[in-house]
């Protein structure tokens, strides 16, 4: 499967999706992806842990999915934080709610249990998501352990906050002492209670204390990928090294090199005059042997390239295959320039390959001024010398042998045909011409015409 598809179980039947984007938010993690007649599927996550999907008929207002894609962390496919949360989950399957409920009950605390419910509002009936909550409260009451019983209280009052029963129970004076600690935010709170910490950290995260706050609670409970998240999402709004210099630090200690290239350049997006991000995304285009990155970042920001980043893309200009690879001749200019300031002894190599590429599709007038910029600081290589020879016997048409001889050590079969076929027609008792096309079409794979005149070039030998 191509990047960011997967299979999505429903009972036996597997559903083939492709991953859109993932919200972050909270605790929890949402994937939108699509089938092939382009129906939406969400995918819940809790910690990144897979609990189920499901395919809605339609999205509750105010609910914790509308939340996640408006309020939360929103990261567009193709993403690694979409990669990393399809690779670390076996398997997907679509639970009814009682199988939902049930792996919930064995995995997860109460409080989490009833919290990940909330997810769920636009997906199972409200009354019974609400009932299964309810009756945790209510097992609490009956153990007499009022706070654990009151946490479901706080997570009811967001979920419910018109429900009668919810009024009730968020008044009761048996619970104001409990108010009264969560008002003030105490530590005991603080110490207890992750999943409201966490809620009233997120609602504050432009306030500096709170964005630090929820940054050292997240890399307490080892939530790397939230961590990078939250340091992305402050960036963006916020561009300082303060911020960019741990987010670098995360991700090169837990993706690779393509993935942080991908990251940086969807950030790069956002942040196209934050410095630090644009010289780094610079230096991983050329690690990661990205060439066409690389010249138009040194045309935009006007970069220049180390030694060792000239030596990386020497080396990758001297490999590349120049008939797959298509590259702009102005970009081009930039980047050799760059790569012999360092290593002037790569010019003629370099400068050849690149010239039998451009003949390909260039006239040679055009190559001769391609090369003139390359002159002051090159003017004795061979190359340069045999374009300028090469546009001078192009003007006379007494010249075509030498002139295909030149075509043909720049691998210009065609050419050089055309040439030769030249020399053919005003020399035609010269065999030279017909040794050189019968040679020329047997490389060329054109048996047919290689014999044909090599049998020319016999019969006109046998009459000289």
């Amino acid at each position: 499967m191509s990047q960011n598809q997967f299979l999505l179980h429903d009972h036996q039947t597997p559903i083939r999706l492709q991953a859109e984007r993932v919200a972050l938010y909270r605790q929890g993690e949402i994937i939108e992806a699509y089938n092939e007649k382009n129906e939406v599927y969400y995918l819940f996550f809790y910690k990144c842990k897979f609990l189920t999907a499901a395919k809605p008929n339609r999205l509750r207002r105010k609910s914790y999915i509308e939340h996640a894609f408006k309020k939360g962390m929103v990261f567009q496919a193709p993403h690694p934080f979409i990669s990393q949360i399809l690779s670390t989950n076996d398997s997907f399957h679509i639970l009814s709610l009682q199988q939902l409920v049930k792996k919930l009950t064995a995995t997860y605390t109460p409080q989490e249990k009833v919290f990940i419910l909330t997810f769920f509002e636009s997906f199972f009936p409200k009354k019974h998501l609400f009932t299964e909550m309810t009756s945790t409260f209510y097992e609490y009451r009956r153990n007499g352990q009022m706070f654990l019983g009151y946490q479901i209280v706080r997570i009811l009052m967001d979920f419910a906050p018109k429900n009668s029963l919810v009024k009730q129970l968020a008044s009761d004076v048996n619970f104001s002492k409990y108010t009264t600690l969560y008002n003030q935010n105490s530590k005991e709170i603080i110490a207890k209670d992750h999943i409201f910490v966490e809620k009233t950290l997120y609602a504050q995260i432009e306030n500096e204390q709170c964005f630090l706050q929820l940054a050292a609670h997240l890399k307490k409970e080892f939530r790397w990928l939230d961590l990078i998240a939250l340091y992305l999402t402050k960036l963006a709004n916020t561009p300082s090294t303060a911020y960019y210099q741990p987010l670098i630090n995360l991700l090169e200690h837990h993706f690779n090199k393509q993935e942080i290239e991908l990251i940086l350049e969807q950030l790069s997006c956002q942040l196209p005059t934050f410095l630090p991000l644009q010289q780094d995304l610079f230096n991983y285009y050329v690690q990661t042997h990205n060439v066409e990155a690389v010249l138009k970042m040194m045309k935009t920001h006007h970069f220049k390239l180390t030694s060792t980043q000239a030596r990386t893309l020497g080396d990758i200009l001297e490999q590349i295959d120049v008939d797959a690879e298509v590259i702009h001749p102005e970009l081009l200019t930039t980047l050799l320039k760059a790569v012999l300031k360092h290593f002037p002894q790569k010019a003629e190599q370099l400068l050849t390959k690149y010239v039998i590429a451009l003949l390909k599709t260039q006239e040679l007038s055009y190559i001769k001024d391609w090369l003139n910029s390359f002159k002051e600081d090159h003017k004795n290589l061979q190359i340069i010398r045999k374009i300028d020879t090469m546009q001078r016997l192009n003007d006379n048409l007494e010249d075509m042998y030498s002139l295909g001889e030149l075509y043909y050590q720049l691998k210009q079969h065609e050419k050089a045909v055309e040439c030769f076929s030249w020399e053919m027609e005003l020399n035609p008792t010269d065999p030279k011409p017909l040794q050189w096309l019968a040679k020329l079409y047997r490389e060329m794979g054109m048996e047919h015409q290689s014999e044909g005149y090599r049998q020319l070039c016999i019969n006109i030998q046998k009459r000289a």
